[in-house]
């Protein structure tokens, strides 16, 4: 297994850390303190009032939720606010995403966050493939997605967020057939499209094969690797020297940047 660059995860916790002491960020969170206080004076006076005595072990009580619903409040509002939370929310999928393949064994090599430059001079900018993963089966091109709403990736009218996400990967499919037809153009290189979230619907047959714009794109259910995984070792269309090939190459191309 290889390591890249850091992913969305490290730009989430970034972005929080550099915006911790942000004026506004500083304003919500004294107010969250002095909302704190007055729920725990009225709670305490509410006690009274019913002729109930805070005793050590209830005042105990009610301090620790407090603290740790005031913990959870900060943690939620402060990720909102510096925009960390789509970054967060996708840098755990694509780990468990990453999990998932690992399991496949030795043969496989897995690059997470991989960088490519796009457009030339002032409106260059940069693209991550979030895995490539280099196995028997061939090259696959992972995008990896969150959905905390229902999704159906078995309906006949894909949604809009379905489609935008074969379009992304189709495109860094084509980013990795670039870099590697020097040293394998014969390799399959495999745009696959995997989606995480508790309401996730999977397709019929595990494995959604959909005519994109130029190639097949395969979409997935990450939290049903036990039935698609299987897939990825039925055929063996690499053999290992040319795995450590294109592994090689990308290795390379991530220590020099081209």
């Amino acid at each position: 297994m290889e390591n890249s660059r850091p992913g969305p995860l490290y730009e989430g916790l970034r972005r929080i850390r550099s915006m911790l002491f942000a004026p506004q960020l500083v304003l919500m969170i004294i107010g969250i303190v002095v909302a704190y206080g007055l729920i725990l004076v009225g709670e305490l006076a509410a006690l009274k009032a019913l002729g109930i005595h805070a005793s050590g072990i209830t005042l105990a009580f009610i301090l620790g939720f407090l603290v740790a619903t005031f913990l959870c409040a900060v943690l939620y509002i402060t990720s909102v606010f510096t925009g960390a939370a789509s970054h967060l929310t996708g840098g755990l999928a694509e780990r468990w995403t990453k999990q998932e393949f690992a399991v496949l064994g030795s043969k496989w090599r897995i690059f997470p966050n991989v960088p490519f430059s796009v457009g030339f001079g002032e409106r260059s900018y940069e693209v991550d493939v979030d895995h490539i993963v280099v196995g028997p089966y061939g090259v696959l091109v992972l995008e990896t997605k969150f959905s905390s709403l229902p999704l159906d990736l078995g309906a006949k009218q894909l949604e809009k967020k379905v489609n935008e996400a074969m379009v992304q990967v189709e495109d860094n499919a084509g980013r990795v057939r670039a870099l590697l037809r020097q040293v394998a153009p014969e390799a399959p290189i495999r745009p696959v499209v995997v989606f995480w979230g508790r309401l996730i619907k999977t397709p019929e047959n595990v494995v959604r094969r959909v005519e994109g714009r130029s190639e097949i794109v395969r979409i997935i259910h990450g939290g049903d690797a036990k039935s698609w995984r299987p897939k990825l070792l039925e055929n063996e269309m690499m053999t290992q020297v040319t795995v450590e090939r294109i592994s090689e190459r990308i290795t390379k191309y991530l220590a020099s940047g081209k």
